[in-house]
């Protein structure tokens, strides 16, 4: 066996530091990603009040560009106890999340990712709505919580490019059109 100092790793405080930092970091990115891609499964699973539990108490779903935002968990638990979306459930239907893009700075992060929603029509399941999504996530004592959820949906109204563009440009300083 060598000494210590021929052990790969952290020498001095501040290298041990920068790696408990890049260990935390690591950690809230995949507790944001368990977040996230809970959603979907419990939406589907017609958990409602767990599934609303994501968001904070004054936390938003900004789901349609022409509507209302549902506000709270509580709202959202009861968008998803309406009859619209139990009857997605009961013919079949997959709210599938697309891989993250976390943008983590301290205690909150803005998260993008694609949303595709499939839907199922007696014995064809087929795409229903392909939306870009923006979840801004913030720390709490319970952990990471939802503050706003933003979809819009990728079509002609270009609402979805925009909210992808307008948050890429927001998130990096390289961003060019």
């Amino acid at each position: 066996m060598t000494a210590n100092s021929d052990l790969p790793g952290p020498r001095t405080g501040t290298e041990l530091d920068e790696l408990l930092a890049r260990v935390r970091r690591l950690e809230d990115e995949a507790a944001i990603n368990r977040l996230i891609m809970t959603y979907g499964p419990a939406a589907d699973a017609g958990l409602t009040s767990f599934a609303g539990g994501l968001w904070l108490e004054d936390g938003l779903y900004d789901w349609d560009a022409d509507g209302q935002p549902y506000q709270g968990s509580a709202e959202v638990d009861t968008m998803l106890q309406a009859d619209l979306h139990q009857s997605l459930i009961a013919a079949g239907v997959a709210h599938f999340a697309g891989p993250l893009l976390i943008d983590l700075q301290g205690d909150e992060a803005t998260v993008l990712n694609y949303s595709l929603i499939m839907r199922r029509e007696e014995d064809r399941s087929f795409l229903w709505r392909v939306s870009a999504v923006r979840w801004e996530v913030a720390r709490t004592d319970n952990g990471w919580r939802v503050r706003r959820r933003t979809n819009r949906l990728l079509d002609a109204t270009g609402g979805g490019l925009r909210l992808f563009r307008d948050s890429l440009t927001e998130l990096f300083e390289d961003v060019t059109q």
